[in-house]
């Protein structure tokens, strides 16, 4: 996960919800955070067409697909930290 961020390269995750649903997500992960005891990735999701926060552990797979990505208005990480700033 941390080569495709540095590669901009994206990924594709099997994801497991803390309820139980399985997703099938192509993503371009922006960046990676740890919280005491999880790491979370922060990713533009494709599917959803919105930033997303997966928690790590929760990852079942991630390929890295040939794709690689560049920054596009509203789908950065800055993009990301703007939109969930308190003013």
């Amino acid at each position: 996960v941390r080569a495709a961020i540095r590669a901009r390269q994206k990924l594709r995750l099997t994801y497991t919800s803390i309820g139980g649903a399985v997703t099938m997500r192509t993503v371009r992960p922006l960046h990676m955070e740890y919280w005491g005891r999880v790491w979370t990735l922060t990713v533009w999701c494709e599917l959803r067409e919105a930033h997303r926060v997966f928690r790590v552990d929760l990852i079942q797979t991630a390929e890295a697909l040939p794709d690689l990505f560049v920054d596009e208005p509203g789908k950065t990480l800055t993009d990301y930290e703007a939109s969930t700033s308190i003013l």
